[in-house]
C-alpha cells in the first residue's frame, strides 16, 4: 500500500512538472508571436502608412491625422521594433529554461536604455562618444573572430561550414557598422556643410547580407544537432 501511494505521489508530482514545462513552453511561443506581430504590424505595415504622409505632407499636415508626431500611434510605432524584439527574446530564454535573470535584464536593460536615449539623454552629436564606441565595435569583433578561431578549429567540417556562413555574417555586420558611423558623422561635420543627407543603401546591403548570413548558419547548426 505503501509502495503504491508512494508511486501515486511520484506519477502526480512528474505529472505537475511535466504540465508546468508546457505551459512556460507555450507562454514562450505566445511571447515570440506577440512580439513579431507587434513588429511586423508597427515597423514594417505601419512604416508604409507613416512614410507615405511624411513623404507627401508637411509635419502640421501630418500631424492633423492619426499619425501625429508624439501621437499613440506614433509612439508605439517608435518602440515597435523595441517592444517585439524584447518579447521575442524573453520568450526564446524562457522557451529553453535558462536562468531567469536573462529575461529580466533583456526586459529592464534593453527598454531602459532605448528609453533613455529617446526621452531623457540629448541626441547631440558626439564625437567622443562615437569614437569610443567605433572603437569598443571593432575591438569586439576582432575578439569575436579570435574565439570563432579557436572554437572552430577543433570541430569537423559541417561544424565548421555552419560557423562559417555566421562569420561571413559578421563580416558584413562591421561593414556596416563602419559605414554608419561615417555617413552619420558626414552631417555633423563643418567640411560637409551644405550638403545632401546620404542615402544610406550600402548600409542596408551589408545588414541584410549579415542578418542573412547569420540566418542561414543558425538553420544549419540547429541541422546538424537533429542528426
Amino acid at each position: 500500500m505503501q509502495n503504491e501511494t508512494s508511486t501515486f505521489i511520484r506519477n502526480a508530482s512528474s505529472h505537475h512538472q511535466g504540465q508546468k514545462q508546457i505551459n512556460k513552453q507555450k507562454l514562450a511561443l505566445s511571447l515570440f508571436w506577440i512580439g513579431l506581430l507587434i513588429a511586423v504590424a508597427f515597423a514594417a505595415i505601419g512604416s508604409r502608412s507613416l512614410l507615405h504622409n511624411l513623404r507627401t505632407l508637411t509635419i502640421e499636415e501630418n500631424n492633423a491625422t492619426i499619425w501625429a508626431d508624439g501621437g499613440l500611434l506614433w509612439i508605439a510605432w517608435g518602440f515597435s521594433v523595441t517592444l517585439g524584439s524584447v518579447l521575442a527574446a524573453i520568450g526564446a530564454f524562457i522557451y529553453v529554461q535558462t536562468k531567469s535573470v536573462f529575461s529580466w535584464l533583456t526586459a529592464i536593460g534593453v527598454v531602459g536604455v532605448v528609453f533613455a536615449m529617446l526621452m531623457v539623454w540629448g541626441r547631440v552629436y558626439n564625437a567622443t562618444l562615437f569614437g569610443l564606441g567605433g572603437s569598443i565595435i571593432l575591438l569586439s569583433f576582432f575578439a569575436i573572430v579570435w574565439i570563432w578561431m579557436k572554437l572552430y578549429a577543433a570541430l569537423d567540417m559541417p561544424e565548421k561550414i555552419a560557423g562559417g556562413f555566421k562569420l561571413i555574417g559578421y563580416v558584413f555586420w562591421i561593414q556596416a557598422s563602419w559605414f554608419l558611423c561615417g555617413e552619420t558623422a558626414k552631417m555633423h561635420l563643418k567640411a560637409f556643410e551644405g550638403s545632401s543627407a546620404p542615402s544610406p543603401i550600402e548600409i542596408m546591403v551589408f545588414l541584410i547580407l549579415g542578418w542573412l548570413f547569420v540566418l542561414i548558419g543558425e538553420y544549419k547548426s540547429m541541422h546538424l544537432k537533429k542528426h
